[in-house]
């Protein structure tokens, strides 16, 4: 079974088998939350109803929910069958409930563990404390964190934090009363950044710090809350924060030298740059740092893409664990990715190390392994923390560890320093852009709480174009302090008009984000660089192995190496295995920088790619349709091409995105051939294969529009007869009919008699096929469309020459086919005779099965059914009806449509569990789907279960 894990005691998250799930769009993550945060109890619908929408919930908002339930079954369990009831999601009588195991689920752990830790207290005190600090360890923020505002201000979640803080505070005075209250110093840290105000928590987090020896750190909070109440909220600590207060400089008070004066003293370097005071956020890194600083001699290494603060944590971090390091901090800057001065070797480091550490340079060895030596020879025996800050290399860095026990390092560096994991033992903390919300505390940590929460639109729409990335923000936030008049509308507006990166220029010389990624790109090999500049070109936000060894010109295992630079330089990342991505602001700057040929070569291959990708699946999808010439392909370019139909579908699923970006950059370009070949692929997926008709509509009218700026007939003809398809299935008869009789129009002028045909048959099945059953005058004027048809390619199919037909006759023959349609229905209406009229529409069918189209064989049979279901011999009409879905049901949304007229025909016989099976085989079709045309399916399947009761 997959290991399943679900948080909400922080930002929502969610694993299997550690796997990060993607839980969806904000309010669908906000229902998982409401969820969890009932611990396995029933939740009401009125409540979800009030998280997600308080007042003013939509009409449709209880169909709404049930689909956010349904897409999180399939996002959370995807193995489990769509109606099985037995998951983790459930329905109950009045909402739903989310039934998990304790180890499944943070709150519920963290309820447990809490439980046994007070049940242990009395007899194991120290076990107890353990226990407690497990607990406060899966808090990795206020409750919901990545919630929108307004659904976290909900007191569904503010109940959960008032629990957090209410039992840290409990657990801690117990602690403290048994002297282990340093073992909760992480929890009431985090604890008191999360609630700022909130004196009880901080007192105890004083308190602590003095069991845990930390008393110049006690003390400077004190003064960091008391600046913070005093500021602003006009108030002076209270009594506990004042008790706790003096305990610190009561513990801190001086004691007598105890040592002879002349004894000489060990130099205690204190080398640490300042910490930020702005620093904001990264309580999960800074846990995993305080984690992995566990052991005899840790060696931390913090990766992660220029500007994205990996100084900024390891600084705070130092700070706060300095006195775990009594005999001083050493720090340097190795200069890995200057811009000018080059990277400092390790032989200068380790003599200023050494400087700092009482051995003057006069006394120092001259040789790297003697100043390596002698280095770790120092440290013996001492408690040093070393930062080695911008790190190059491995080789960079490997001289300055030290040997001993004791010491702890922590190395900054763009680069991923894979030797000194392999060799070395180094943990990772890999640095990632900030979420929303930590962006949100980091400008009001710059600019002030009243004046970001002034203007929340600007600050979302700054936070937006930023990407999340710390020295983006930081640039903003300076330019935002630099005038007083500065608003975050005038600095969102500025953002705006300016373009692309130059949005970050000219506020802070040489710190502007074009030149700190540029540090990175020039130690780039030039394979690597041509491909980061071909990767900024790339139109979609993610890309698959495949495009990229296209877009790179370039052999698989060629393309992985260049791609493992990359992502070793934080240039771009690996989403999940086989799919690349990077920062908005990097994939700006790499599109900045190729020369006008090297763009241009790669839009070509791009577009290639994606589309005979396309092509290649449609056939697949649909084999009926003939294939179409798009004039070659460029040189290198190598699409994927799908061995069947669920691999077509699947690669359609992943790059539906990156398809329609392209159709975006190609329109941009001026390259209008693209734009109607696209139409043609994805008219192959998503027609009767995906049945979203709604969402060829918008594609085929780009195309078209291409194809008139073009004056390309043939084209202009075929996305005239496919919107006409479109429209005709959502039942907007009249512009069917009018996008069928502009097909004719052009089908005239280009002289093409199957094209006039196809547009007139359509303009036929608009008067028959309407949703109910035609009159007599729409039989007629249809048969006359269909009469001229004949006419105009009848002899098209008389003569051919014998063999295997030319496609352009398989068309004519499938049109005639289509025509005794109609001229069926005008035997039934003139004559009344049905097996006459069952008889001409049976020579259509043979027609179809002739030249192989199983899917026009099956709609003669579907309308053969209408036809017997009309005039009451249901009987007939059901095993017509039969023979049509056993030709279509490969297309999920034709045979989901004959289903629901069998329903009608066994309902009418009397047979309703028949009936029943019918109706609900078609629901499963449509189940968890909700593009329109499922939605109309299910109407109709409501409006018949509705009329029998």
């Amino acid at each position: 079974m997959p290991e399943m894990w679900l948080q909400v005691l922080g930002p929502v998250r969610g694993r299997r088998d550690d796997v990060e799930l993607e839980l969806g769009p904000p309010q669908q993550r906000t229902l998982l939350a409401v969820l969890l945060a009932a611990a396995g109890e029933p939740v009401g619908m009125a409540t979800i109803l009030d998280v997600l929408w308080g007042d003013a919930p939509p009409a449709a908002a209880a169909a709404t929910v049930q689909q956010y339930v349904s897409r999180l079954r399939r996002i959370i369990e995807p193995d489990r069958p769509a109606r099985d009831t037995g998951g983790l999601l459930r329905r109950t009588a009045g909402g739903y409930q989310l039934a998990a195991d304790d180890d499944q689920v943070d709150l519920l752990r963290w309820r447990a563990l809490i439980r046994d830790a007070r049940a242990l207290y009395g007899a194991d005190k120290a076990a107890a404390g353990a226990m407690f600090r497990e607990a406060f360890a899966l808090w990795t923020g206020p409750a919901a964190a990545n919630l929108p505002p307004e659904a976290r201000g909900h007191p569904v979640f503010a109940g959960l934090d008032r629990e957090h803080v209410t039992t840290l505070v409990e657990a801690a005075d117990d602690a403290l009363s048994c002297g282990f209250g340093a073992a909760l110093v992480p929890a009431l840290d985090r604890a008191a950044v999360w609630h700022p105000f909130d004196e009880g928590v901080h007192a105890r987090l004083l308190r602590a710090l003095a069991a845990a020896g930390r008393r110049a750190d006690g003390l400077r909070r004190y003064r960091e809350v008391r600046d913070r109440l005093v500021g602003e909220l006009g108030i002076e600590p209270g009594p506990l924060l004042q008790a706790a207060h003096r305990e610190l400089l009561a513990e801190a008070a001086p004691a007598p030298e105890d040592r002879p004066r002349d004894e000489p003293r060990a130099v205690r370097p204190a080398q640490l740059p300042a910490d930020l005071g702005s620093f904001s956020g990264r309580d999960v890194e800074l846990d995993r740092l305080d984690s992995l600083a566990e052991g005899a001699m840790p060696l931390v290494v913090v990766g992660g893409l220029g500007g994205v603060g990996k100084t900024a944590l390891a600084l705070r971090w130092a700070h706060r664990v300095m006195s775990d390091y009594p005999d001083g901090q050493l720090y340097v800057d190795l200069r890995g990715f200057a811009p000018r001065n080059p990277p400092l070797s390790p032989v200068e480091a380790l003599h200023g190390f050494l400087e700092a550490l009482g051995v003057p340079r006069s006394n120092q060895p001259a040789t790297l392994d003697g100043l390596s030596a002698l280095y770790r020879s120092v440290l013996a025996g001492r408690k040093v923390l070393v930062v080695l800050d911008n790190a190059r290399d491995d080789e960079q860095v490997r001289p300055l560890l030290p040997g001993t026990a004791g010491c702890a390092v922590v190395v900054t560096s763009r680069s991923y320093l894979g030797g000194l994991a392999v060799d070395e033992g180094a943990r990772s903390v890999g640095l990632d852009v900030f979420s929303d919300a930590d962006a949100y505390r980091y400008l009001r940590s710059r600019l002030g709480k009243e004046r970001v929460d002034a203007e929340p639109e600007a600050a979302a729409e700054i936070i937006e174009v930023c990407g999340g990335l710390p020295l983006a923000l930081a640039i903003c936030a300076a330019w935002t302090e630099r005038s007083p008049a500065f608003t975050l509308g005038t600095v969102a507006a500025e953002i705006r008009r300016r373009a692309g990166l130059d949005a970050f220029a000219g506020v802070a010389t040489g710190r502007d984000v074009r030149a700190v990624f540029s540090w990175s790109y020039r130690r780039l090999s030039p394979g690597a660089a041509e491909l980061f500049r071909r990767l900024g070109l790339h139109p979609g936000g993610d890309v698959a192995l495949g495009t990229v060894a296209s877009i790179a010109g370039r052999g698989t295992p060629e393309t992985l190496t260049l791609l493992a630079e990359l992502a070793d330089a934080h240039l771009i990342s690996e989403l999940r295995p086989g799919r690349y991505g990077a920062h908005d602001l990097v994939r700006a700057y790499a599109a900045e920088l190729g020369e006008p040929a090297e763009r241009q070569e790669t839009l070509r291959r791009t577009l290639d790619h994606y589309l005979h990708s396309l092509l290649a699946g449609a056939q697949l999808v649909n084999p009926l349709r003939t294939p179409i010439d798009t004039g070659g392909i460029a040189d290198r370019v190598r699409p994927f091409t799908p061995r069947d139909t669920d691999e077509a579908l699947a690669w359609f699923g992943e790059e539906r995105e990156n398809i329609s970006a392209a159709m975006d950059a190609a329109e941009q370009h001026g390259l209008d051939p693209y734009l109607w070949y696209f139409a043609w692929g994805l008219n192959g997926y998503l027609m009767d294969q995906l049945g979203r008709w709604d969402e060829v509509i918008p594609a085929a009218r780009r195309a078209l529009a291409a194809a008139e700026r073009q004056n390309s007939l043939w084209w202009r003809g075929y996305l005239h007869n496919a919107l006409g398809i479109c429209h005709h299935r959502f039942g907007d008869y009249a512009e069917a009919y009018r996008q069928w009789s502009l097909a004719v129009e052009v089908g005239r002028a280009a002289d093409d008699p199957v094209r006039t045909g196809i547009g007139l048959a359509g303009m036929a099945s608009t008067l028959t096929d309407n949703g109910r059953w035609p009159t007599g005058d729409e039989i007629e004027r249809a048969a006359a469309f269909a009469d001229e048809a004949v006419a105009l390619c009848g002899h098209l199919d008389r003569d051919a020459p014998p063999g295997r037909p030319d496609p352009y006759t398989v068309r004519a023959r499938e049109l005639l086919g289509i025509c005794a349609e109609f001229f069926a229905l005008r035997i039934l209406h003139r004559t009344g005779d049905v097996e006459a009229a069952a008889a001409e529409l049976r020579r259509g069918i043979d027609m179809h099965r002739g030249v192989g189209n199983w899917a026009r064989e099956g709609w003669g049979w579907e309308l053969l059914g209408r036809i017997y279901q009309h005039v009451g011999q249901d009987a007939e009409a059901i095993e017509a009806y039969e023979r049509g879905l056993a030709l279509m049901q490969r297309w999920q949304w034709s045979g989901t449509e004959v289903l629901v007229s069998l329903a009608a025909c066994h309902a009418r016989l009397g047979d309703r569990a028949a009936a029943a099976r019918l109706r609900a085989r078609a629901r499963r079709l449509a189940d968890g789907v909700y593009h329109a045309y499922a939605d109309q399916l299910r109407a109709r399947l409501d409006a018949y279960e509705t009329a029998e009761g």
